[in-house]
Parts: structure tokens; sequence; C-alpha cells
């Protein structure tokens, strides 16, 4: 009685390509260089942006959006022009919408030292001044 185990006879072997020539040994670079590829085409630096740009907008604004511009600028950097952009322009949309970024940005300072009272002013006798009735 045989008592080993052929594997070509029960088919495992067949499915496992082995060889030493050359010519699959240049197809191996040419298919690393192609995953590489493909790793790259996910702009996870841009998702990154955008997420957290509106995080920053709808959360907290003071970790979120520094994050949002950080990864908004290394989308740039990396090529994904499109997130990068959208992202940066979130990331200025969350400063705007975060009272604790602008006071730390020093806006009250640029308010006073620009005069923008006078040059809203009549924006605020148009919303009533700001007196009450």
């Amino acid at each position: 009685m045989n008592y080993f185990l052929d594997l070509k006879s029960v088919g495992l072997m067949s499915k496992i390509p082995l060889s030493l020539s050359e010519r699959d040994q240049d197809d191996r670079p040419k298919l690393q260089r192609e995953r590489e590829l493909a790793r790259e085409n996910t702009p996870v630096a841009g998702y990154c942006a955008v997420g957290f740009g509106l995080v920053g907008i709808f959360g907290p604004g003071i970790i979120f959006t520094p994050l949002g511009l950080i990864f908004s600028i290394i989308a740039l950097l990396r090529g994904q022009g499109t997130w990068g952009f959208v992202g940066l322009m979130i990331g200025v949309g969350g400063i705007f919408t975060s009272p604790l970024i602008m006071g730390l940005i020093g806006f009250g300072a640029a308010y006073a030292f620009f005069d923008w009272d006078s040059i809203l002013k009549p924006l605020y006798d148009m919303m009533g001044g700001g007196l009450d009735i």
C-alpha cells in the first residue's frame, strides 16, 4: 500500500506556478510598480483634509480645523489638488466659524486696527444698529 499522498494527483500543485525563468522575474518589478501606483491613486490625505475640515466647522474647531489645514497642505503637495483645495477652503471656513481660533489669531486686534466698525456701520444701521427697542 502506498501511504504517501501524491500532491499532483490531488490537484494542489497544479495551481502553484513554480518556475525560475527570467520572464517571470521581469514581471515582478512591473507588478510592484502597478501596486504602488494603485496605492497612490487613493487620495487619503485629501479625504482627511475634507473630513477634518467639516468636523472642525461642526465640532470642536480648535482641534480639527488645524488638522484639516495640515492635511490639505499635504494633499496639495502630493498632487491631490482638488481635495487639497476643497479642504483648504473648508479649513478657512472652520477658522471663521470658531470664535476661539479667531481670538487666538488676534482677529479682535485686526478688527480694531482696520477700524472695521466704521466700514460696517451702514450694515449695522440697516440691521437696526444693535439698539434695543
